[in-house]
């Protein structure tokens, strides 16, 4: 059984907003002190995590550039004299000794793709170990490795180019795309100097730094001497940091150090051997993390009470209001004709009032019937009316062409026209209340309309039936097919002259959810201006010397059944025939 105390329940209510707004101020003064005191902390340490990780990052690329430099160091006296003698006599057996012994010490040092050296008169010869990169293009398209060549400097390390070299390795003969730069560094042997370049492949390199770096940062960056960007792991945000330059102001102005940029900050540590700069940047949101972690652990604690709170007063407050609820929910979604009950038992006044409004919804659902009958009563009738303006002209041309007859004496064919037409009379007049029909029934009535059609063109008007079988017991408008068809008849052949002959095509076949009906014929057709005046009922029919009755008529019906959901569309070459299509929701 319901119950309902209204005043009890609006008290709860204002109590329950009291109780929010209370706790609503104080948890905002909680907030604002955790962050004044936090944040500062957290930041602090953040500030050291992200140097220190920055020092492990740039560490361990201070080790890579070791690696490169002594392995490029430690080439073997045998191969400098090789390169000296070739020099002087350059043959293909000397070439191919040099080849070797940079494939060989190429092949000796992890992660080396391919070693390369040029000599002074720009000849470049390359190790063959894991590959036939074009080594030479991509040195020469270098102003920093053609200054090299020049001697501006000594050594000079390139960007990083991410699947770039193509390897084949000989333990297992598979074709990868492999990360890599190049370092390239000077030699003086003799008298003349020679350009030395190691191809690195960074993969395994890359692959741990970029997952150390994800740890903390939100991006990473290195630079060469230049300020040339040698790797990044967010391109757009570097473009921040190099209008820094542009606008003259320049943030790195130490070994090391950290400066603001945006919403975050950049940390930065520079090598002072090779001049690279290894930079990081973290937004603030990364960097306290663990304020807003906090933030969210006190907030889920302090929201408890009040939420264990409201859990128990709604419901409480539901009970006491669903009886009027679910009334006012009935009274709001009730239209007329819709059988709804407010189905309450609460034993007070809410109940009276529930029981008054399911006797108004049964007196207005009955008066709703008796319209409804009565309307649709009234609309059978006009739509049978409809479907008879058409007899009187059908009975006409039927008598015209008995009349004929008799003076001819055709006793027997009279007798059969006859027959036919008593048929079609006999299935129109059992029609009773029925709008519809189905197409079998439609088309056999079609069969006696084209016996009484033989006799009066003498057989020269041929009729041919294409209709789906599956669509023989669908509904379609009763009456539909004989007024097309009589309008090809008089309309397309009625005032051709002798010889007459010619063809009606009767259609029936379905589209999707669609049944279409189609009465071609191949008579005298209209013009544009005719089928227009049909479309548009710019006519009157009772004044035109030519009416389509039919065809105004069958649209008028189309209207009461169909509404908007179907078509009828007429198409006529003047001379060569008329179509007719009509259009209907399946």
């Amino acid at each position: 059984m319901y119950t309902s105390r209204a005043f009890p329940s609006r008290i709860a209510e204002r109590i329950s907003r009291k109780l929010i707004l209370i706790y609503a101020v104080i948890y905002l003064l909680l907030l604002l002190i955790l962050f004044l005191v936090l944040s500062p902390l957290l930041y602090r340490d953040a500030v050291r995590e992200n140097t220190q990780l920055l020092s492990v990052l740039t560490e361990d690329y201070v080790l890579l550039q070791t690696q490169l430099a002594e392995g490029m160091n430690s080439l073997s006296g045998n191969f400098w004299n090789l390169v000296s003698a070739y020099e002087k006599n350059k043959t293909d057996a000397l070439r191919s000794e040099i080849v070797q012994e940079l494939s060989s010490y190429a092949a000796s040092h992890q992660n080396f793709a391919t070693l390369g050296i040029e000599l002074p008169d720009g000849e470049y010869i390359s190790s063959i170990y894991y590959t036939n990169f074009p080594q030479h293009e991509l040195l020469s398209g270098s102003r920093h490795y053609r200054n090299l060549l020049s001697s501006y400097s000594n050594s000079y390390y390139s960007p990083f180019y991410l699947d770039g070299l193509t390897t084949k390795r000989p333990s297992h003969y598979d074709t990868t795309q492999e990360d890599f730069l190049y370092f390239s560094k000077n030699y003086l042997y003799g008298t003349h100097s020679y350009t030395l370049t190691v191809f690195y492949i960074l993969n395994s390199t890359l692959k741990k730094n970029d997952a150390l770096a994800a740890s903390s940062f939100d991006s990473y960056y290195i630079t060469d001497r230049y300020w040339d960007l040698i790797y990044a792991t967010d391109e757009a945000l570097w473009d921040d940091i190099d209008r820094l330059f542009s606008d003259g102001t320049n943030p790195f102005t130490g070994t090391e150090g950290n400066f603001r940029l945006g919403s975050g900050r950049c940390f930065y540590q520079r090598i002072p051997s090779t001049g690279w700069t290894i930079v990081s940047y973290v937004s603030y949101f990364h960097m306290l993390e663990g304020l807003f972690l906090t933030l969210g652990i006190v907030t889920a604690l302090y929201l408890l009470s009040p939420v264990l709170y409201t859990l128990f007063l709604i419901p409480a407050v539901r009970r006491q209001l669903a009886p009027m609820r679910a009334l006012a929910d009935a009274m709001s979604s009730f239209t007329a004709g819709n059988d709804i009950h407010a189905d309450i038992h609460t034993q007070d006044e809410i109940e009276e009032l529930a029981s008054t409004f399911n006797r108004m919804v049964l007196a207005i659902n009955r008066q709703v019937k008796d319209i409804q009958a009565k309307e649709q009563e009234n609309a059978v009738v006009s739509y049978k009316l409809l479907a008879t303006q058409i007899d009187p002209h059908f009975i006409y041309n039927t008598m015209n062409i008995i009349n004929i007859m008799a003076r001819q004496g055709k006793t027997d064919e009279i007798v059969e026209i006859n027959t036919a037409l008593t048929r079609i009379l006999r299935e129109r007049l059992n029609s009773k209340l029925s709008i519809l029909d189905t197409v079998r029934n439609e088309y056999e009535t079609m069969l006696q309309y084209a016996t009484i059609m033989d006799y009066r063109y003498e057989h020269q008007i041929w009729i041919h039936y294409d209709i789906s079988e599956s669509l023989m017991d669908h509904q379609i408008p009763k009456n539909i097919l004989q007024p097309l068809v009589e309008n090809s008849f008089y309309h397309g052949f009625g005032h051709m002259e002798a010889p007459l002959s010619g063809h009606v095509d009767i259609l029936i076949y379905s589209v999707k959810d669609e049944i279409v009906i189609e009465v071609s014929d191949d008579g005298q057709g209209m013009s544009q201006k005719r089928i227009e005046d049909i479309m548009n009922q710019s006519y009157n029919i009772y004044e035109d010397k030519k009416p389509h009755i039919g065809l105004h008529n069958i649209r008028q019906r189309l209207q009461y059944i169909y509404g908007e959901k179907c078509q009828m569309e007429i198409h006529s070459t003047e001379g060569a025939g008329t179509t007719v299509i009509i259009t209907l929701p399946a």
